[in-house]
């Protein structure tokens, strides 16, 4: 009795159904708020840390754009308005 093929099936359509999950707008805008409170002030540090060579600081800012730029794509597939773009 091989149940493999079965737990594939449903692990595949799960993560399929998944994938269309409407996006949490509140969720979107809660990781938009803590990305615009934290990223400034973690950039500063980074930048002004004397222990981190520049390739270090350049991993930790390319992390902090990543963040913002996963965000961002967020907001546009939910329609939300760019950071840039509220009022």
């Amino acid at each position: 009795m091989n149940r493999r093929p079965s737990s594939i099936l449903v692990l595949v359509t799960l993560m399929a159904l998944s994938a269309c999950a409407p996006y949490d707008r509140t969720a979107i805008a809660a990781e938009r708020a803590t990305h615009d409170w934290l990223a400034p002030e973690h950039a500063r540090y980074v930048n002004a840390d004397p222990t981190l060579d520049e390739p270090a600081k350049a991993t930790r800012l390319r992390s902090l754009q990543a963040w913002g730029d996963r965000i961002a794509a967020q907001e546009q597939a939910a329609g939300i308005a760019p950071a840039g773009a509220r009022q």
